[in-house]
């Protein structure tokens, strides 16, 4: 079910990503977000600010990408790989569980992703405080 959801957005994957581009528009004006037609994704950059902290946000939402269709990116040299701050190999957010946390029958949407951005600074400020993960979370 999942494969042939993807295959859906893959096939009318323009309309999908303009789509995902309106909601977040409605709802997130510190993001600049763009339809890339050469590699077929979303493209957003904004400035997040989280207790008076900005934070450079880098995102890739596609359903052309492996496992899940979003990468998002804090833009910042000091946030390492770590098993314990959520982030994937390649250091973009680990903000939910690719099986566990989307229905079978859709894909997480990007507007639904992005709050989650948030959420996922506060506790890096807290686990470089406390050397503890205080979110909700699936161990890797």
């Amino acid at each position: 079910m999942e494969e042939s959801i993807k295959k859906v957005h893959q096939k009318n994957w323009h309309i999908f990503l303009s789509f995902q581009k309106f909601l977040v528009e409605q709802h997130f004006d510190w993001l600049e977000l763009k339809v890339n037609l050469n590699n077929r994704s979303l493209q957003g950059r904004g400035v997040l600010s989280v207790n008076g902290k900005n934070h450079t946000v880098l995102l890739s939402y596609s359903p052309f990408h492996r496992y899940r269709y979003d990468r998002i990116f804090i833009d910042d040299k000091s946030i390492k790989h770590h098993k314990e701050i959520h982030l994937y190999s390649d250091s973009s957010l680990c903000l939910y569980h690719p099986i566990i946390d989307q229905s079978i029958f859709q894909k997480t949407p990007l507007v639904k992703i992005i709050p989650w951005i948030s959420e996922w600074v506060i506790f890096y400020e807290q686990w470089k405080k406390y050397g503890v993960w205080l979110g909700k979370e699936i161990k890797h």
